[in-house]
């Protein structure tokens, strides 16, 4: 699977290095053992129940010997360049090469052809910080003041102000972690590799100005498991742009769920990636018990943006969202790959620019399986937190699908379900039980049984992944009901 990771620093409970002795024992047997299971659980000094519990929580960890592996991406633009309509093979999942469909193969450096407009946060930067010298020179107070008043919001699909997140953490007065969401493993977005592989430094930057300010007691950057081009380029960058950083790196095993910060911060701790009931929030209880500062990769790289240019930082974007987002666009473009473009932008232009590419009338999945989506006569919206439509589109973490509508809706919409059904961690009744019905019925052209069902699985959920869920069913009804006939 993925590179080894650096060897956890002192300061990390003995169970946190459960996942990390996970992927050493895959990479270097393949599978994982009963034996080994118990080995493990002596060493950490855990029931063997619970290493098993946590282990098979992974959707990328094998218990029996390897067969040859699915190395076919079963994303929705890959599949949109062959035959969309195809049953997904077994194991089978998108491998984030949405630029280069069909994909296949490991994972490799993000190509800089397929950066086709860069902003600031993509633009080539210089070999000095100096975002970081200007947040050192202004003091921590100072700077958090700046982070506060520039309306930086996080950019990995809540859009929370990355400034009252610190300061609650700070407010709260005892030692606090500081963990890097490097997971992406939402189909459909790859901006974060982007960042890793082709502005690292500028992702490091961040890091390093966030750990001035908020003066971590540890550092954690959690990476999706198979992203290793990626981790390689942030580690290189950080030991150049701020060596004397202490920062630990888990990897994931798989699972859409780890997008939720408390399933991540589960994971970190060595404990099957559920989400956490709230409150407490992360920023006053997260990673074991100390107030936790969780940030997006693309969040970190718009700090030394922001730092370089304090005052014109707001000359970008909206009042309420300043700056600019990458976007990730695939599907049926002639150009696709990611796209800085400001926020505020209407949709229908960006689209434009990556030249759609469809027999019929073009529409838009936004937001993938948390999102929903758009027809053609709903494409001006401009792209900017919150929903797009009611129905369920959204700017999420910037993902976005071109769609040749009618035709590659049905399969879109039953995919984007299938999907959301598979990735339930099964610990709330309404997402567990819930998500499959709702393929079921879709699947089935039964219309009139699914709002009600909806609803129940978007309430009753416990985190975001539930409460999404019901968006792509629901818009795909709304705007194409005849499809599902």
């Amino acid at each position: 699977m993925a590179a080894m990771a650096r060897p956890l620093p002192p300061g990390f409970p003995l169970r946190s290095h459960l996942l990390p002795r996970i992927h050493e024992e895959q990479g270097r047997a393949g599978w994982l053992t009963p034996e080994f299971a118990t080995e493990l659980a002596r060493d950490l000094r855990l029931p063997v129940a619970e290493v098993w519990e946590a282990a098979t929580s992974f959707a990328d960890f094998r218990f029996e010997p390897p067969a040859a592996e699915a190395t076919v991406c079963a994303g929705l633009s890959c599949r949109l360049a062959g035959d969309v309509s195809t049953e997904i093979q077994a194991g089978s999942a998108c491998l984030f090469r949405c630029y280069d469909a069909p994909a296949s193969g490991p994972e490799r450096p993000f190509p800089a052809a397929a950066v086709r407009r860069a902003g600031p946060l993509l633009a080539p930067g210089t070999a000095t910080p100096e975002g970081l010298a200007t947040a050192q020179r202004l003091g921590r107070e100072a700077a958090l003041g700046v982070v506060l008043e520039s309306g930086l919001r996080g950019r990995g699909g809540a859009y929370f102000p990355a400034g009252v997140k610190w300061k609650a953490a700070l407010d709260e007065g005892r030692p606090i972690a500081l963990v890097v969401n490097a997971e992406e493993g939402e189909p459909g977005v790859f901006k974060d590799r982007a960042l890793l592989s082709v502005a690292p430094r500028r992702v490091a930057e961040g890091i390093a100005i966030a750990a001035f300010v908020l003066q971590p007691a540890l550092i954690v950057v959690f990476a999706n498991g198979h992203a290793t081009p990626g981790v390689d380029s942030l580690t290189a960058a950080l030991d150049a742009v701020a060596p004397s950083l202490t920062v630990a790196t888990f990897r994931g095993g798989g699972g859409y769920v780890l997008g939720e910060e408390s399933a991540l911060l589960n994971a970190i701790e060595g404990r099957r990636p559920v989400p956490r009931t709230r409150p407490p929030l992360p920023v006053q209880s997260g990673l074991f018990g100390m107030p936790t500062v969780v940030n997006n990769v693309e969040t970190f790289a718009n700090l030394p943006v922001l730092f370089g240019d304090i005052q014109g930082y707001r000359k970008r974007g909206t009042a309420e969202t300043p700056g600019t987002r990458v976007m990730s666009v695939s599907g049926r473009v002639e150009r696709p790959g990611v796209y800085e473009t400001e926020v505020g932008t209407p949709l229908r232009a960006l689209l434009e620019s990556a030249g759609p590419t469809c027999a019929g009338e073009i529409a838009v999945l936004a937001g993938g399986p948390s999102g929903g989506f758009l027809s053609a006569a709903n494409l001006d919206v401009p792209l900017q937190p919150g929903l797009l439509h009611p129905t369920g589109a959204m700017l999420g973490a910037g993902g976005l699908v071109v769609l040749d509508a009618p035709n590659d809706i049905r399969a879109a919409a039953l995919a984007m379900a299938r999907f959301n059904a598979d990735e339930s961690c099964g610990k709330c009744t309404p997402c567990r039980e819930g998500t499959p019905r709702l393929h079921d019925l879709l699947a089935a052209g039964d219309l009139a049984a699914l709002d009600g069902l909806a609803e129940v699985v978007q309430f009753g959920s416990l985190c975001g992944l539930g409460q999404m869920a019901p968006g792509p069913v629901r818009s795909a009804v709304h705007f194409w009901p005849g499809v599902f006939a």
